[in-house]
């Protein structure tokens, strides 16, 4: 389905501003050992790399220039290739990998600057290993960060939106000024058109955070909706109410004719006469949503004249040149105004995302962990081994981040011959319970339960909970039951617990 034309409008700016999408892959594999250690190997292009274009990252036990990475070939195993005699992508990734005692060793390898701004998108990395006594809980949270701040992102959208009225209006009254007024289009530019944008942008934002696609049917309906509410129907050839969007023809037969009618509407001359044939052809060459007639009237023709041939650079029509003049009146050149146009356009799509409606394109990231012991919950797929991947699109990121998180229990080789009358899911839920009740690492329950699974004894946890005040330590004596119970140990008789 097409989608309508302020949409593409809107795309057609932000990517050319944002420097186009990208379909480039970064894999990144990560291995937790038991001692708490982090092995971890990327491969990612080599001009992603923060720091000057061409070096080697620092800061990796080996590294090397490889070819494409593939699914299959684990980073390691990558062959050496000769950047000298590949071309193009064959070798233009960056391959790396050590051993790090924290997760603070690990180079920053992925940074994506925002210009203008204080904050980048990034991957910011958390990992916890908590000793429970009968067991180690590990925790890996790995986030691509974006850059949009939802409040900020609003003020921007206004700003933006402002914008490109303001320049917009200026061009049209600098190029038709002593002939038509355009007051009364600016009016419904600012108070109509600025609040469809803002409609839309909520919209793709709702379709963002839902981390889904909408289907076609949706978003057709949904944007039908969105029109009505401002009162603004299309209609067909035949004067009918559309009942969906897009199709053969649609610049043509309705998106077209309904500029034509706005400008109509909204662009009187003097002596109050609606807005020329000419002058209706030439502003619909310019503006970037519709298409003008196939044989555009005079005004639309370049200033110079047209081209001498198919070859020979266009040169700019009438429009285009009012257009150059606004915008360096206000900026003093049209770099500034790129410059400002990206930076709001970074605060409302962020660095990974390019509009409209689509969770696709993007850099794409192939992330594997593997983690001690059981996965007891992941945001990522497990597959064969343990393992836990994750594969998506940088959009994804879009607005508040991309989360990979995985949370692990690896029971203690003593604590798994005094647990081995528990069934393994029954065995997993006690140590999940278990984690809920170690509150952190100054627990006095701590010690206790890791003598019991070095001695294979539950003796050290029936001598602690002997040793209690059943008065004064209430709380504790409630604590230790509920472990008894949770342990399925006598709480009655000589207190001693069997091993």
């Amino acid at each position: 389905m097409r989608l309508p034309g302020f949409t593409i409008t809107v795309v057609g700016m932000v990517v050319a501003f944002a420097g186009g999408c990208s379909d480039k892959t970064f894999k990144i594999e990560t291995r937790i050992n038991s001692d708490g250690t982090i092995d971890r190997a990327i491969c990612q292009p080599g001009d992603s790399l923060p720091g000057p274009p061409g070096h080697m990252q620092d800061g990796w036990d080996e590294t090397r220039v490889v070819g494409l990475p593939s699914e299959d070939t684990p980073i390691r195993e990558m062959k050496l290739v000769d950047a000298r005699t590949k071309k193009g992508k064959e070798a233009n990734y960056f391959a790396g990998w050590g051993r790090f005692q924290k997760v603070a060793d690990i180079p920053d390898h992925f940074v994506v600057h925002a210009e203008g701004l204080d904050r980048q998108g990034r991957l910011v990395r958390n990992f916890r290993h908590r000793d429970l006594g009968l067991a180690v809980e590990y925790a890996w949270k790995e986030t691509l960060t974006d850059v949009v701040k939802l409040d900020d992102r609003l003020r921007a959208r206004d700003l933006w939106t402002n914008l490109f009225i303001d320049l917009t209006i200026a061009t049209l009254e600098h190029r038709f000024g002593k002939t038509y007024r355009f007051e009364s289009l600016e009016t419904w530019s600012r108070e109509t058109a600025a609040a469809v944008v803002a409609d839309v942008l909520e919209l793709d934002l709702e379709f963002a955070m839902r981390r889904r696609e909408p289907d076609e049917k949706e978003l057709e309906n949904r944007l039908l909706l969105l029109l009505a509410r401002h009162d603004l129907v299309l209609t067909g050839p035949d004067g009918k109410t559309l009942k969906k969007l897009g199709g053969e023809d649609f610049e043509e037969k309705v998106l077209t004719p309904f500029v034509r009618r706005l400008l109509r509407e909204h662009v009187r001359d003097a002596e109050g006469e609606s807005l020329g044939e000419d002058a209706v052809e030439e502003i619909l060459a310019w503006l970037p949503l519709v298409r003008a007639s196939e044989e555009p009237g005079p005004a639309a023709i370049p200033a110079d004249g047209p081209a001498a041939g198919p070859d020979e650079a266009r040169p700019p029509t009438r429009l285009e040149i009012s257009w150059q003049a606004v915008v360096i009146k206000r900026f003093g050149s049209e770099k500034v105004f790129e410059k400002r146009a990206r930076h709001l356009s970074t605060r409302i799509w962020g660095v990974h995302r390019t509009p409209f409606l689509s969770l696709g394109g993007g850099r794409r990231f192939e992330v594997s962990l593997q983690l001690p012991g059981d996965v007891v919950e992941t945001s990522g797929v497990i597959s064969g081994g343990g393992e836990v991947t994750w594969r998506f699109s940088t959009t994804m990121a879009f607005p508040s981040g991309y989360r990979m998180t995985c949370r692990s229990l690896e029971i203690r080789p003593g604590a798994a011959e005094l647990l081995k009358h528990f069934k393994p899911a029954d065995r997993r839920k006690v140590l999940l319970k278990l984690v809920q009740l170690i509150p952190g690492e100054e627990d006095p329950l701590l010690p206790v339960l890791r003598s019991s699974a070095d001695r294979k004894s539950w003796s050290p946890l029936v001598e602690y909970r002997r040793s209690l005040d059943r008065k004064k330590q209430a709380a504790e004596v409630k604590r230790l039951d509920g472990l008894y119970r949770l342990l399925q140990l006598p709480l009655s008789g000589s207190g001693r617990a069997g091993t």
